[in-house]
């Protein structure tokens, strides 16, 4: 469980980099990488005080990863409908107003995923002033974010592709919620899935590939669509 929780956590500082860069507003773009590195900054007075017992006491703690759950499946439904609003807006067909504001809403599971890193950061380093330490792993945070969005536009540069990217994304952390609220439901599949450690990972691999294959076909045919 501890595996597929860790690979929520990359994956929604994925979408959060994906989906900075496809505001149109910079100052809102860095204003949402300011208040990532001030949250960095300012928990580690928290941080500091978790060790692996608390993170094994919370991974067991049925109502807090139940929670947990369901904000990530909102969160990836949230995102699939501001990727269909946007691809749609994209190539300009009726889309509802609502969605022009939730386009610069870029996600909230990112928090739990940095303190998480934070926490595990500090656990390993020992003899250094801890708010020295905050405040470069607050702008370590904000230049990693920024790159890896970065990163996505520039090995990506067609508008569309980035958002069937973010869309396939989306479509992982559902994946990911709906396995996880199998393993907390304690449903029958439960005992298959604790045997097989890496039948989440596999199934996210699956998805992933599954989802740039579809996503290449999809665009040469509309491409050929152009075209022609």
């Amino acid at each position: 469980m501890q595996t597929l929780v860790i690979i929520l956590f990359i994956l929604a500082i994925v979408s959060f980099a994906i989906q900075l860069q496809l505001f149109r507003n910079s100052r809102l773009h860095w204003s949402w990488l300011v208040i990532v590195a001030l949250f960095v900054y300012f928990m580690h007075h928290l941080a500091i005080e978790q060790s692996y017992k608390a993170f094994r006491a919370t991974l067991t703690d049925t109502g807090v990863m139940m929670d947990f759950t369901v904000l990530q499946v909102i969160e990836a439904i949230g995102g699939l409908l501001v990727s269909i609003y946007m691809i749609r807006d994209h190539y300009r067909e009726p889309v509802k107003k609502f969605f022009r504001y939730t386009v610069y809403l870029p996600g909230l599971i990112i928090f739990p995923a940095l303190f998480y890193l934070e926490s595990i950061l500090f656990l390993q380093v020992h003899g250094v002033d801890f708010r020295l330490i905050a405040f470069s792993v607050a702008i370590f945070a904000m230049i990693l974010i920024w790159l890896i969005g970065l990163g996505f536009k520039t090995l990506i540069p067609e508008f569309d592709l980035r958002l069937e990217m973010k869309f396939i994304v989306h479509l992982i952390q559902l994946t990911g919620g709906i396995i996880l609220s199998v393993l907390m439901l304690r449903l029958p599949v439960n005992t298959a899935v604790q045997e097989l450690s890496l039948l989440p990972l596999l199934v996210l691999l699956t998805v992933i590939v599954c989802g740039i294959i579809s996503g290449v076909f999809w665009y040469q045919i509309r491409m050929k669509r152009l075209k022609n």
